[in-house]
């Protein structure tokens, strides 16, 4: 019940035993691997028999159910994991530095080197060093409670801030009844405002836990105090890096909608992105500290979550490649998904080299702008800073600390570690030799036949011979993200594209890391988007997730927008979370045999649709509905160079199939070039111009993965079942 058979953690499993009809469940013994384990067992309140089973060896474990004096029963087989993952997301990445209770300085290997640097540790805020190789070390609860004199305040469930609701207690020295505050979660049910956050260790990682617990009072998981509504809130975090450092998952547990209401709030490092950038791992873990939260606190009735930027992507991946793990997703300033988004960045980059040139510098900043699809030439320079998260060469994407001497650099330290946020990935893509005979991510980034500028030019936007210059020079990143035009001031014309193995891109699209409409379909999404000016945050990748919906599934009644000015605000976040709860709860409450795709639409709230303000929505004053698509709306559709060039507005193409340039082609729309000018373009397109009417090179369907075994992946067979007797 809380999680596969075939996938749990941590040494112990919620099990429920379905007793014939007729039959009491006194009348069954269960026995785990030749041991008893009927105490376990019992009917519960809810009718259900209900167990946990615990010591579970590492592998498989038979649990059979047997009825008393007869030869006859069930048996289920449980393959368990260590706390440390691998379950199915890959060997785990190294060097990996484990944090410790204090801050000390160790010393970094790179596995398979003679390299060697010190690094110093986070503090992880627990009472132990790590006991194991995997970062574990004991679990770490701390309590909070709101003083009587502050109920009925504006105070925030948070610990720091102008107004905290919460301050520190010792359980040892739990305050009186009188002196604690009152809260009422949305069941009706009263409490004394006490909480308890745990915080530990799982997958390498850390995760916490808030919930109202009376340290007074009993909690067990059939019984849960009553404080917990039975739902979660699972926190997302932002950013991008090539982490390589344990480390706590931070504050946004504290989340004063979700603690009001009653929910449990979560969060985990491995869900932060800029801690992790591999969302299957980060996939995982969401499934391993869930399972530990239901083993420990009782059965979840639904798992909203929200996040902002690389927080999307923590959202909508998870979900493709895994569904059921979350069941609504609030995305802010959103992205599809991780892996495509770098399509854009990467372009962006080049093109900015490109107009670094001679032959670029001329194009004017309106042409610039209607080459790369944006409102404004400045946006594509936003992506500088995310692009160097993709550069293996710099210590400081492993994170501050981690020591430059053993980092990579392809003629000094070819072994070293690549800090790159890309390969981090490499246990579920795997590596590739390059031609300078060093390892690197298979990555799938390729931009041989993309025409940058194409509707600019069939727009009068650029000239022909801006449009030439344009593809003789953008070139491309190589694997180390090093740029092929060379150095601006004397570049390289033309600057070779970029071709990748025809098969690199199938393991992100079978994995789930593009993200899988289909399996988006499965949950309601609230996208807040605000229009934020220029930045990488654009507006168009909410309209891309809609055309992925679209695409797979006919529609996209399931996503809804919430749009707004710079950010999205406290009152309009507010909005966000009470919708998806209302959606979730309609959703819960639907015992119907149909599928989850048409109940999630058939129960979507009246006031479930796309809404537009002008302001950030701080107050509810401000949430004044302009009209969403209306000329007074700050967030309006445009599109990415990729797109500008033909692309699809679902932007998941890697590697586009190949057609012969033809200058009659309507692609031009009667536009002449020059006997010259058309010697130039086949020289750049050797090869053909992309058929954007065709699927992308390697474009498969998600389906179950894993990649215990290595990259690559293997099916995941169907969930096991108990066998009769």
């Amino acid at each position: 019940m809380s999680n596969r058979a075939d996938m749990i953690s941590d040494g112990d499993a919620l099990v429920e035993v379905v007793v014939p009809e007729g039959m009491a469940a006194t009348e069954v013994s269960m026995d785990l691997n030749g041991t008893e384990v009927t105490a376990s067992f019992a009917k519960r309140a809810d009718g259900r028999v209900l167990g946990v089973v615990s010591d579970l060896r590492d592998g498989e474990n038979l649990l059979t159910a047997q009825v008393k004096g007869k030869n006859t029963g069930a048996r289920l087989k449980i393959t368990n994991f260590a706390r440390g993952g691998n379950i199915f997301a890959g060997i785990p990445i190294q060097p990996w530095v484990c944090a410790t209770r204090t801050v000390t300085t160790v010393l970094v290997s790179q596995p398979g080197t003679n390299l060697s640097g010190t690094a110093t540790t986070r503090a992880n805020g627990l009472d132990s060093d790590p006991v194991d190789a995997d970062c574990n070390a004991p679990t770490k609860f701390t309590y909070y409670y709101q003083p009587k004199a502050k109920q009925g305040t504006a105070c925030t469930f948070t610990i720091t801030g102008a107004n905290p609701c919460l301050q520190a207690y010792d359980p040892k020295a739990r305050p009186a009844d009188p002196d604690i505050a009152d809260i009422t979660n949305d069941r009706g049910d009263t409490v004394k405002a006490l909480l308890r956050v745990e915080l530990g260790t799982m997958g390498r990682g850390m995760y916490q836990i808030a919930t109202w617990f009376d340290p007074a009072k009993p909690w067990t998981l059939f019984e849960p105090q009553k404080g917990w509504n039975g739902k979660v809130q699972w926190k997302m975090g932002p950013a991008a890096s090539g982490n390589r450092f344990q480390q706590q998952p931070g504050g946004s547990i504290f989340d004063d909608n979700a603690l009001r209401a009653g929910f449990i709030t979560v969060n985990s490092q491995l869900t932060n992105n800029l801690d992790n950038n591999n969302q299957v791992l980060a996939t995982e873990n969401i499934m391993m500290v869930k399972e530990h939260l239901i083993d420990t606190y009782g059965e979840v009735r639904y798992t909203m979550s929200d996040g902002g930027s690389g927080g999307s992507m923590m959202q909508t991946v998870p979900a493709s490649v895994m569904p059921g793990l979350l069941d609504g997703l609030q995305t802010g300033s959103s992205f599809p998904d991780a892996v495509t988004t770098w399509i854009e960045a990467r372009d962006c980059g080049m093109l900015n080299n490109f107009y670094a040139t001679a032959a670029g510098s001329g194009i004017s900043e309106s042409a610039r702008a209607a080459i790369n699809g944006h409102p404004t030439a400045a946006h594509c320079g936003t992506w500088a800073g995310l692009n160097n998260a993709g550069d293996p060469t710099r210590a400081g994407s492993c994170l501050p600390g981690f020591p430059a001497d053993i980092v990579y650099d392809a003629n000094l330290r070819p072994t070293g570690v690549r800090c790159s946020m890309h390969d981090l990935l490499t246990p579920i893509i795997g590596t590739i030799t390059d031609t300078d005979r060093n390892i690197k991510p298979n990555l799938p980034y390729d931009n041989a036949g993309i025409q940058y500028g194409l509707k600019a030019l069939k727009a009068g936007a650029i000239t022909p011979e801006e449009f030439v210059a344009l593809n003789e020079g953008v070139g491309s990143y190589n694997f180390d993200m090093a740029w092929s035009g060379g150095n601006p001031a004397a570049p390289t014309i033309p600057a070779p594209r970029a071709r990748v193995s025809p098969t690199s891109m199938v393991t992100f699209y079978k994995s789930g890391l593009v993200s899988y409409g289909r399996n988006l379909a499965k949950v309601p999404i609230i996208d807040l988007r605000p229009a934020r000016g220029a930045d990488i945050h654009m507006q168009w990748r909410s309209y891309s997730q809609r055309a992925r919906l679209d695409a797979a599934n006919g529609g996209h009644a399931n996503h809804v927008m919430f749009a707004s000015q710079t950010n999205s605000g406290t009152a309009l976040v507010r909005k966000s979370f009470q919708t998806m709860d209302r959606w979730l709860t309609a959703i819960e409450n639907d015992k119907s045999a149909d599928s989850r795709e048409t109940k999630v639409i058939r129960n979507k709230p009246a006031d479930a649709v796309d809404f537009c303000i002008t302001t950030d929505g701080v107050t509810d004053a401000d949430l004044v509905d302009v009209g969403f698509g209306s000329a007074t709306c700050p967030v309006k559709p445009f599109e990415s160079p990729r797109i500008v060039s033909g692309g699809p507005l679902s932007e998941d193409i890697f590697k586009c199939q190949l057609k012969p340039l033809d200058f009659a082609s309507p692609d031009y729309a009667g536009i002449a070039f020059t006997a010259g000018q058309q010697a130039r373009l086949r020289t750049v397109f050797t090869d053909g111009v992309c058929d954007w009417s065709k699927p992308g090179v390697g474009q498969t369907a998600w389906s179950p993965t894993t990649f215990r075994a290595g990259p690559g992946g293997q099916a995941i067979p169907a969930a096991p079942v108990s066998v009769r007797f």
